[in-house]
């Protein structure tokens, strides 16, 4: 089950690169980058709309939204700036750089939430073998910026 798992996420992150070059495309076609992440949390709030509607999810849900610990709040407003970035940012870079910066702040950062559990993240200590895995990155990195 976990490697199914795995490969589930491996393919979702194949989305992120054609979600930010079609995201990039439309914010070169209306000239307003901001207005294309608008379009797409548009979008997106829609479809989740439809399908927690069909889903009939319990009456509940608003008590439990109020109990949320603030942090938790904080989602929608990153993935604004995430999205918003990388709409300016792949056309200016090319989706391979980008995404390859993207991955390594995500795996450095998640290193650091892992070790001391931010967040409310099962405690998972850095170890010598996940900075090699991020360092190996970084030399990615290095090798798709020179080439």
């Amino acid at each position: 089950m976990r490697y199914f798992l795995m490969i589930l996420i491996l393919l979702v992150g194949c989305l992120m690169p054609i979600q930010a070059s079609v995201n990039a495309k439309l914010g070169s076609f209306l000239k307003a980058p901001l207005m294309a992440a608008l379009v797409n949390f548009m979008v997106g709030g829609c479809i989740l709309l439809f399908v927690v509607l069909g889903m009939r999810t319990p009456n509940n849900i608003l008590q439990a939204v109020k109990e949320a610990p603030l942090h938790a709040w904080i989602g929608g407003a990153i993935g604004a700036v995430y999205v918003s970035s990388v709409i300016f940012l792949v056309p200016r870079l090319g989706a391979a750089l980008s995404f390859a910066l993207i991955v390594l702040g995500q795996l450095a950062f998640s290193l650091i939430i892992d070790h001391f559990g931010l967040f409310g993240i099962q405690v998972q200590p850095v170890n010598w073998g996940r900075i090699l895995g991020v360092l190996l990155i970084l030399a990615g990195v290095l090798v798709i910026q020179k080439f």
